[in-house]
């Protein structure tokens, strides 16, 4: 999905117009225009507001608001109707002259309703071809009592049903507003990360700035960005300084420093300094474009539970158009023609699937949304019902539970090999390489020297391996050391592949501490009921030391085979964390796959959770959010079924009203959409607990130790 200037997602061929959410199998639409829709409510909104998702849903809701304004003074005067005065005084010219004039007021009332709200409804079927569907039969129901209501007040005999054509429509339109802003809440997000526009790009080319398009933009490229303005592409700060907001593309509020050297992704705004940025993916293959092609994507994915409710609702209804028929058939002849149409039509509302098409998607939909917030992408519903199943996590270490920042404590060069030369190699092996170790190696490089290095010749990644290349005619590479045991250190080694043999260069030596959240983390984790292991590459010596220092357990010297291997053998539903980069291949074997933040756009694919902001901290919550959607989708998906059994008994046997019976629809979506939220409301109100926890505990060590608070 590329940004556009639309002010809503652009709907793909699979989704919705309105909403921009995917469309279940067989509710698609498809209008000569190009525009879908997943219901008729979407379709409503779209068509009244003339504005799609930036209306949102005001100009319905205002017919409604009106609609119900009128309907309440079509029930005044139907209320004085079936008060018992007149029927007692029925003789009476007078009284049946005031019947006349309440017959009258209801009709003038209900009129305007039929207009708002009954002829944007035939639209909608006419549109979408709706021939033979809920919405069809509920408003030819309500146009024919409402029709058979004008004849009656004209004609001096009979009975009306003004009130129920009214209360029908306007109850039925209710629900759909109610659907249609639980739609758009879910794509609310999604709207977030989308530019309103692609603003110039200031290009440095030496000394010159000229304006080019971010489009035009190529690796190695120069780009001056100022405060204010949305980083345009991935690159790596060349020269400048600048408190950065990452929320569009991470949801962080917290404010982050850029510097020289540190990497920096298209999307960011910078708040307060210039930056001189060097381009390292151009548009298409920036980090955000992948970002933004994984939510849609996301929305797409339907997940098992979704599934069944669509099989269903689409089972239920040629069962309830036949129950409707054989109602009607069997009252018209003991209750005649006007009650069997209306008992046909309390069969029609009670079923219409509405509040069943919402219940299962709208939990995982709002759970996606709020992961998102909390800086988490979560590649659909189905990965969302796996997490929900998992009971082991296992970790990768580099990158996942240590801080994935490596410092270089010392080059062992061979003898007659310089050790600034042998770190200039390294460093240039690693310009393609986007991996931990490579980035502190360029780092140190850069404090050291700070000259401009050369791309090396013939690049190729050895997943679990290393790196290797040519520079400057020489075959390089740079490999884990995985017999060196330097007190818990990481190892690589430079090595030259010279004609029949392979010479070692130096050995350089790194270390990275774990993150500090990684023991808190571990400890939520096995509180959730999940059994821990760590799966890693390295060398027994780091493996030891973290596993005595997190009280985990690890296995070291395993290659991207043997971590597949290790993933399969395990019984239980697992999820593999890991740096997104050497780990492709666990991250697809797992169940579900969950990659950290600091990859590359196309390392992204290869799982099926992405963590967005830095740190294991959202982990756990992650956990217990999917369990709390998978208990709330199954929670509605069973009032669903309760509810569309036990009304259409019911309805059947004409012990529901259609007014009582729209009311019904109506308090079934909202238990749909008030069960989803509440999942995310409890997960923040715990959020807020955990957070009003962590101060108090701060002002209690501030003033322990005598400080100011």
């Amino acid at each position: 999905m590329s940004p556009s200037v639309d002010t809503h997602p652009r709907a793909s061929a699979a989704s919705c117009t309105h909403c921009a959410l995917p469309l279940a199998r067989g509710a698609r639409a498809e209008l000569e225009s190009g525009e879908a829709y997943c219901c008729s409510g979407c379709f409503l909104a779209h068509r009244l507001g003339h504005r799609g998702l930036e209306a949102r849903t005001d100009r319905l809701f205002a017919r409604v608001a009106l609609s119900a304004f009128l309907a309440m003074g079509v029930m005044v005067f139907s209320l004085s109707l079936y008060g018992g005065l007149l029927h007692e005084q029925g003789e009476l010219a007078g009284a049946q002259a005031l019947a006349g004039i309440y017959r009258l007021g209801a009709l003038a009332f209900s009129t305007p309703v039929i207009v708002l709200l009954g002829l944007p409804l035939a639209d909608a079927v006419v549109a979408l071809r709706r021939w033979l569907s809920a919405e069809a039969l509920i408003l030819l129901g309500t146009l024919s009592a409402w029709a058979v209501s004008v004849w009656n007040t004209f004609r001096g005999g009979g009975d009306v049903y003004f009130d129920t054509a009214t209360m029908v429509l306007l109850l039925y339109s209710v629900g759909r507003w109610l659907d249609v802003r639980a739609r758009e809440r879910a794509t609310e997000e999604l709207r977030r990360i989308v530019p309103e526009r692609e603003s110039p790009v200031i290009l440095l080319d030496g000394a010159v700035e000229r304006e080019v398009r971010a489009a035009e933009l190529e690796p190695r490229d120069r780009v001056r960005v100022r405060p204010g303005e949305i980083v345009p592409v991935d690159g790596e700060v060349e020269s400048g300084r600048s408190f950065a907001d990452t929320a569009a593309l991470t949801g962080e509020a917290q404010p982050r420093s850029l510097g020289p050297g540190d990497l920096v992704h298209a999307g960011v705004t910078l708040i307060d300094g210039s930056l001189v940025v060097r381009t390292r993916a151009g548009v298409g293959s920036r980090l955000r474009d992948e970002v933004e092609r994984l939510l849609q994507e996301a929305l797409t994915q339907r997940s098992r539970l979704v599934r069944i409710a669509d099989r269903f609702a689409g089972a239920l209804m040629p069962l309830v158009f036949v129950l409707a028929a054989a109602v009607v058939a069997h009252g018209w002849g003991e209750h005649g023609p006007e009650q069997a149409l209306l008992n046909g039509l309390s069969v029609v509302l009670i079923s219409c699937p509405c509040a069943l098409g919402i219940a299962t998607p709208l939990a995982f939909w709002s759970a996606m949304g709020e992961a998102w917030r909390r800086g988490v992408l979560v590649r659909g519903g189905e990965a969302l019902e796996r997490l929900a199943r998992v009971r082991t996590v296992l970790l990768d270490k580099t990158g996942t539970l240590t801080s994935g920042e490596f410092e270089l404590e010392r080059i062992d060069a061979e003898p007659g090999v310089d050790p600034r030369e042998a770190l200039r190699l390294a460093a240039a092996l690693e310009v393609g390489s986007e991996h931990p170790i490579a980035r502190s190696i360029r780092a140190a490089w850069r404090a050291r020297d700070g000259s401009e290095l050369a791309l090396a010749r013939e690049f190729r990644a050895l997943p679990g391996v290393g790196v290797e290349g040519e520079i400057e005619g020489r075959k390089l590479a740079l490999e884990s050391d995985r017999d060196a045991d330097i007190g818990g250190a990481t190892v690589v080694q430079l090595v030259a592949n010279e004609v029949g043999r392979r010479v070692r260069l130096a050995r350089l030596v790194l270390r990275s501490p774990a993150r500090a959240e990684a023991r808190g983390v571990l400890g939520r984790l096995r509180n959730e009921g999940c059994e821990l292991a760590v799966l890693t590459g390295d060398s027994e010596g780091p493996a030891r030391a973290l596993a005595a220092e997190l009280q985990v357990e690890v296995e070291a010297r395993l290659s991207p085979a043997d971590k597949v291997a290790r993933i399969r053998g395990r019984g239980r539903a697992c999820a593999f964390v890991g740096d997104g980069l050497n780990d492709a291949a666990a991250l697809a074997a797992a169940d579900v796959g969950i990659s950290m933040a600091g990859g590359s756009a196309s390392s992204l694919a290869a799982a099926h959770v992405n963590l967005l902001r830095p740190g294991l901290q959202e982990l756990p919550d992650l956990l217990a959010l999917a369990r709390s959607a998978v208990l709330a989708a199954e929670l509605n998906l069973a009032w669903a079924f309760l509810y569309n059994g036990v009304g259409l008994y019911l309805a059947a046997t004409g012990r529901l009203t259609p007014i009582f019976a729209a009311s019904s629809m109506v308090v079934s979506s909202v238990f749909s959409v008030l069960n989803s939220s509440r999942l995310i409301q409890r997960r923040r109100e715990h959020d807020r607990a955990k957070e009003t926890t962590h101060e108090s505990a701060g002002r209690l060590r501030t003033r322990a130790y005598g400080g100011c608070a």
